[in-house]
């Protein structure tokens, strides 16, 4: 037997009486101090701290049991430890019970003295069947108080005129002791002895549970025994009597039939799985309870199977007695006598019916969407990579049509996820009503369906992705008394001799859907080889990959630039722009990748990064420039309107420690008029948390004065189509002052960009223009350039 398994089970034993035994020991060690205190006055310290010893060792065993039955394998303890630890404490505890013998030779009194003897033959006694568990752990807590306390007798003998008493007492203690240690020494091999045969049971109870597992297995096994026994018996009534009793307690229904077939046997199990008595069955036949679905010629072929090969397994589906159908696993064997000529057949039937069920939901979940039951992406790349098979094949065609809805977000977000679940299934059992029973039509994950028309021409294919199209924007989807119509944008590409793979195809058909959705939405664009649009689109998708990257690796980097004032030519304001790094080491600016992601919804992500990594820049350098006033950061258009973004940035600022009016937030003129009340909002909300906001590119919108009375910015920038030729053009120079001074009566700051030389510079001193950026005045450079800065700069010549 395992010893680790004993170890274990004698710790438990030793542990289990390790709270009342301890405090039991702490109660005699109390009561033996209050007891004997009168007798030993000049030595009451002594007494006391031996109390004190035996309370404290007896907290440290209750401290140990806590970390055993809480923490059992802390530190990694085995068993063999647990004991050793539990022996040592014990033994330390039975050391200071021997010291108590001191008291014996310090009290010179024969009661005393017998008290004593009584004390710890008590204390040993009682160690018996709470120690005896570990015999070596019995033994460290009594010898100590065998040896100290004869010790002590014998110290006194030598010493004094003992009485005769003290002779009895020590050797009656010694015969004593040799009784309790053979009573602990036969009880500990009385519990070794019952945990080997607990175990020795548990190991026959596993290997018997162990064979109950390998049952179904063995099934086939048991029919041949089964054939090898009736092989030796006799064709007769009271033979086949005798078998069925053998079988009655069969887990599984068991039939056996005549020569010709017909029942002369059941066991219970079958009436219980056919809700046939034995008495309805018996005179029939095993084909008499099929159902309909089951052909009469399929049974011919089963008995021809059985009477030339000897035996036949299968699944075959039965009707029970109430008329409900259920499937069976059927083992049919032959039995044949001493002539070698058929006498009985033997079925054993095992009830699958659950598991076949399971399986059929297992297999639909493996190739359908749970939500609108369409086929899967899974299911459905698989049927596309057949089609491209045969297309390479056999030159076949076929059409591959790419849907994305396009107002589909807005009612989700507007009614939620569960209006837009149910507008997903409806759009489904729409498009599945719509589809030839040969065309795949799958739901590819979100809101993006996908549809495989085999043996189809281009114009046919988008002739039926126009009508599809069509289809959609007529449905009408109602919800909670709203009316809502989505539209949705169809990518269409031909699936050919020419095309390598299915990856290639569904790359089209994306492609060719984004088109669609630049193009305007809710229209089909058919995929064409050197498509200037989808040339352009594979490049931006390469920056969409770049960008999502460098998000993961952290790949962007802080840049700042400076905002100079016209008046005094301080330097505390800069505006943060944004670099990103590709793995090769080259930089690159805002201009080459911010159009990407704005266009493939990434932007809000890219400000996520500035917005976080400025807030910690200035955590950690706050203190070292106390001249700045604030940071100018970029949001773009989808962060002013997300109500996500606006909590982001309350929740970094909750935990800043720098001041909140050192944060300015940019956006554009044309981001903010596009969601007026939202960006008004957005502003409001962080206005009242002290930070700031300016408005950018100024100018540049078509009703700019108008929707600036609505937006409450602190500050204008001039867009830097007028400043930069203000010096040379009449028509810009004015416009900038105009800018100006309307900027000045509705009290806000007005800064211009595109400074790139001294006379703009001087210009727009002399116009009255609060501060200036552009290269002219300084070039953008890494943020941590501001700490070497200046509070004033000169313009570069």
């Amino acid at each position: 037997m395992d010893a680790q398994v004993i170890l274990r089970k004698q710790a438990d034993r030793l542990y289990d009486e390790v709270l009342f035994s301890n405090l039991t020991v702490m109660g005699v060690s109390i009561l033996v101090f209050i007891v004997f205190f009168d007798h030993v006055q000049s030595h009451s310290i002594l007494l006391f701290s031996w109390s004190l010893t035996i309370c404290l060792l007896s907290s440290i065993r209750l401290i140990v049991l806590f970390l055993y039955k809480k923490h059992n394998d802390i530190f990694g303890f085995t068993p063999k430890k647990w004991i050793i630890l539990y022996t040592f404490l014990t033994g330390c505890v039975g050391i200071v019970w021997g010291l108590a013998s001191i008291f014996y030779v310090i009290i010179d009194d024969v009661q005393i003295n017998t008290l004593f003897y009584i004390l710890i033959s008590t204390v040993i006694a009682a160690a018996v069947p709470v120690l005896s568990a570990y015999f070596a752990t019995f033994l460290a807590y009594t010898l100590p108080q065998l040896v100290l306390l004869t010790s002590m007798s014998i110290y006194q003998i030598e010493t004094t005129s003992a009485d005769k008493l003290v002779y009895i007492l020590m050797f009656g203690f010694i015969a004593f002791y040799a009784l309790m240690f053979s009573m602990a020494k036969r009880a500990n091999h009385n519990l070794i002895r019952s945990l080997n045969l607990q175990e020795k049971n548990q190991y026959l109870v596993d290997q018997l549970n162990d064979e109950m597992i390998k049952r179904e297995e063995l099934i086939e096994e048991r029919t041949k025994a089964l054939q090898l026994s009736n092989e030796k018996l006799q064709a007769s009534q009271a033979h086949m009597l005798k078998l069925s009793r053998a079988v009655e307690s069969s887990p599984n229904s068991i039939l056996i039939m005549d020569a010709k077939g017909t029942i002369e046997y059941v066991n219970k199990k079958c009436e219980q799985v056919s809700g046939y008595s034995a008495t309805d069955m018996i005179g029939q036949r095993l084909e008499s309870y099929k159902s309909n679905k089951m052909v009469s010629a399929f049974f011919d072929e089963i008995w021809h199977q059985v009477a030339s090969d000897g035996h036949w397994s299968g699944e075959i589906e039965n009707r029970r007695k109430d008329g409900s159908l259920y499937w069976v696993k059927l083992y049919l064997a032959a039995v044949y006598d001493d002539k070698q000529q058929i006498s009985h057949y033997v079925a054993i039937y095992e009830d699958i019916t659950e598991s076949r069920k399971l399986a059929k939901k297992l297999s639909f979940q493996a190739t359908h969407d749970d939500l609108t039951g369409l086929i899967n992406r899974t299911e459905f790349e698989r049927r596309l990579s057949m089609l491209v098979n045969d297309a390479q094949r056999i030159g076949t065609e076929h059409a591959l049509c790419f849907l994305d809805l396009d107002q589909f977000k807005v009612i989700n977000d507007t009614c939620g996820h569960i209006a837009g679940d149910e507008l997903l299934r409806q759009l489904g059992s729409l498009l599945g009503n719509s589809t030839r029973k040969s065309d795949t039509l799958a739901r590819l994950g979100g809101d993006e369906f996908a549809i495989l028309v085999e043996d189809c021409e281009l114009e046919k294919a988008e002739f039926i992705a126009n009508e599809i199209k069509e289809l959609i924007s007529q449905f009408q989807f109602i919800w909670e008394s709203q009316v809502f119509t989505v539209g949705v944008s169809i990518g269409v590409t031909m699936v050919t001799s020419h095309t390598r793979d299915r990856t290639e195809a569904l790359k089209q058909a994306d492609s060719a859907c984004y088109a669609a959705k630049n193009s305007g939405r809710n229209r089909v664009y058919i995929y064409q080889e050197q498509d200037q649009q989808l040339t352009t689109q594979k490049g931006e998708f390469k920056w969409v990959n770049e960008i999502k990257d460098a998000l993961t690796e952290n790949r962007f980097e802080l840049y700042a630039q400076p905002i100079v004032s016209t008046a005094t030519g301080s330097l505390d304001m800069y505006e943060v722009l944004v670099r990103l790094r590709n793995r090769a080491g080259r930089l690159f600016p805002p201009g080459a990748f911010l159009s990407s992601a704005e266009r493939y919804n990434l932007s809000e992500r890219i400000d996520k990064w500035v917005v976080s990594h400025v807030f910690e820049w200035l955590e950690q350098h706050y203190t070292s420039v106390p001249h700045l006033k604030y940071l100018a950061i970029n949001l773009s258009g989808t962060s002013l309107s997300n109500e996500d973004m606006l909590d982001f940035i309350k929740t970094k600022l909750s935990s800043a420690s720098f001041r909140r009016e050192m944060i300015k937030f940019e956006i554009t003129e044309t981001a903010a008029i596009g969601n007026l009340k939202q960006a008004h909002y957005f502003i409001k909300s962080l206005l009242e948390l002290g930070c700031k906001f300016s408005l950018d590119d100024f100018g540049s919108g078509l009703s700019s004065f108008a929707y600036l009375k609505n937006l409450p910015v602190q500050s204008i920038k001039i867009d830097g189509m007028f400043v930069k030729d203000m010096h040379i053009d009449p028509l810009d120079y004015e416009m900038v002052k105009s800018i100006n001074d309307i900027g000045h009566v509705m009290g806000l700051v007005t800064i211009a960009e595109f400074v790139e030389d001294e006379k703009i510079w001087q210009k727009l001193k002399a116009i009255g223009v609060d501060y200036g950026q552009g290269y002219h005045l300084g070039k953008p450079e890494p943020i941590d350039g501001i700490l070497h800065h200046t509070q004033t700069i000169e313009p570069v010549a």
